[in-house]
């Protein structure tokens, strides 16, 4: 071969690789006073091998010769990685690395596991701009965080630029990421014992079931790959479908994601510490969270609920919250999300209704409220109304101090009473469970006395059919020396006239089916005269005087 066709074939070559360099991730470096080939292979590149193709690209005429100053051209692939901190970037609840508690700001490094627990959560902010959301009950590792440059602010720079690599280990419970759609050069992954999972630019969720080992991930948005680290299998899962894969490491075969659940059901307030609610549609096991903001990046509470069970959240402030639920189908792989926002205002609690108890009964008159202190609360409100609902108030009190408080409420029929605690700075509680009473009208007075024939005493009075009757007849108006009682089924009694003439005292009262004893009628008076009809058996003794 010529000189001049070597020369040619060289200057190819070298255009063929610029062109190739071209096309690939740069980084600029200045050359400093102190900078040395030999320095730059061992702190900057990844070894003196990557000198020779950085001369070429640039052009140097003498690749021997630096300058302090001069800008190099340098492949990202030939700078040494350097390890940048994965930020915490939010953290509520009980949330750990080893035995420490972390704050909101912390950085973490290779190495270290972040432990949320059952209570907590915390979001990771990696340095190509994703975000890591870290569910109660889960354990994660930092495996790599890292990105090419000269210095760590080269490195940050560039990672946001694609340049980035990341491996998240889960050890226990689940993670949702949200990577940066960027151009990377590798995969975001997140790893199991039993899966790896890389993804470039999606929202996606890994779970690691701790009885059988199982990793399961859920696409949300873009592609993920879910493979097995022990053999070949994998399988790539598109937005709207999820996969399962065991450590028997069986293909997994994507399934499309199940619907989100109905939440119709669920009250948009509760005045009660325990959230209790239940899913009456559902036929499927729901995971639910509770979280304190929309995005769900400060979950406190993570459970799931089997078909058929209620919801019971416990442990909330009082304030506003999210939840969102999610159905998982038979492979333990989760749909989409509804999301509802709802206010507990629980505090101060009311105080315990102690009288009139629920389905109690009394006879008209002044009806004696009781109840328990609350001693948190100042005062205490009472309402009573004649409808479950309390739109028709029939009587209210506040500013009460006491325990107890009498109130004529009305006429006879069915009420409701509840009672509610108010705080000595003015903030007022929910209202407790409704209680209700019922007020009987007074016994009708009776009507009888003598019977037309002369002979018997018929009584009588206005009563139910299902009520039984208790009825006394006594000479003396305080009933001591009674003359004749029973117990009937009928509102009448008919007793023969009493053997001796003068002034009785009548009275009933009705026992109704559940117990429930009224009190005694007003005494009806009746005089029973002398039996005059014997009389004329004497008359010869008035002769014979």
């Amino acid at each position: 071969m010529s000189l001049a066709l070597r020369h040619a074939v060289a200057l190819a070559c070298l255009a063929a690789a610029a062109a190739v360099s071209a096309q690939e991730a740069t980084i600029e470096y200045r050359v400093s006073e102190r900078d040395t080939l030999i320095g730059l292979s061992e702190t900057v590149f990844i070894g003196p091998q990557a000198w020779r193709e950085i001369a070429r690209l640039n052009r140097l005429p003498d690749p021997n010769l630096i300058r302090p100053g001069q800008v190099l051209r340098v492949p990202a692939r030939l700078m040494r990685m350097r390890a940048l901190p994965v930020r915490v970037s939010s953290a509520v609840g009980e949330v750990r690395v080893g035995n420490e508690l972390v704050q909101p700001g912390a950085a973490l490094a290779e190495g270290q596991s972040l432990q949320t627990g059952a209570n907590g959560s915390a979001v990771l902010a990696l340095a190509d701009g994703s975000r890591v959301r870290v569910p109660p009950s889960s354990l994660a590792e930092i495996v790599a965080s890292r990105g090419p440059g000269a210095t760590e602010a080269d490195a940050a720079r560039l990672a946001g630029d694609g340049l980035f690599t990341g491996v998240l280990r889960m050890l226990r419970g689940s993670v949702e990421v949200l990577a940066a759609k960027l151009r990377r050069t590798q995969p975001l992954e997140v790893t199991t014992p039993t899966a790896v999972v890389g993804v470039r630019g999606t929202q996606y969720r890994v779970s690691l079931d701790g009885d059988s080992g199982a990793t399961r991930s859920e696409v949300l948005e873009g592609k993920v790959k879910l493979e097995s680290p022990q053999r070949s299998v994998g399988t790539d899962i598109a937005a709207g479908f999820g996969a399962a894969i065991d450590a028997a490491a069986r293909a997994p075969v994507p399934a499309k994601l199940l619907p989100a659940p109905d939440l119709a059901a669920m009250p948009e307030r509760f005045e009660r510490p325990l959230v209790r609610f239940a899913l009456p549609t559902e036929k499927d096991t729901v995971r639910v969270q509770v979280a304190q903001d929309a995005e769900f990046e400060r979950i406190v509470n993570d459970q799931k609920v089997t078909a058929g069970s209620d919801v019971r959240i416990a442990g909330l402030d009082d304030a506003k919250w999210f939840l969102r639920a999610r159905r998982l189908d038979g492979q333990g792989i989760e749909g989409y999300d509804a999301a509802r926002a709802f206010v507990l205002k629980a505090r101060p609690e009311p105080p315990a209704t102690n009288t009139p108890r629920s389905g109690a009964k009394q006879s008209l008159g002044p009806v004696e409220f009781n109840w328990s202190p609350n001693l948190e609360a100042k005062s205490v409100r009472l309402q009573v109304a004649s409808d479950a609902a309390f739109t028709q108030i029939v009587a209210a009190r506040e500013g009460l101090t006491g325990t107890r408080e009498t109130l004529e409420v009305g006429g006879p029929g069915t009420y409701h009473w509840r009672i509610a605690s108010t705080k000595a700075d003015g903030d007022k509680g929910p209202f407790s469970d409704a209680q209700r009473f019922e007020l009987r009208p007074l016994p009708e007075p009776p009507k009888g006395g003598m019977g037309e024939d002369g002979k018997s005493l018929t009584l009588a009075w206005s009563g139910r059919a299902e009520d039984t009757q208790h009825v006394e007849l006594a000479r003396d108006p305080a009933f001591k020396e009674i003359v004749a009682q029973a117990d009937l089924n009928a509102p009448e009694w008919t007793l023969p006239r009493p053997s001796s003439s003068g002034t009785y005292y009548f009275r009933y009262r009705s026992i109704e089916p559940d117990g429930f004893v009224g009190p005694y009628s007003a005494t009806l008076v009746i005089e029973v005269p002398r039996d005059w009809r014997y009389l004329w058996l004497l008359t010869p003794l008035l002769f014979v005087l």
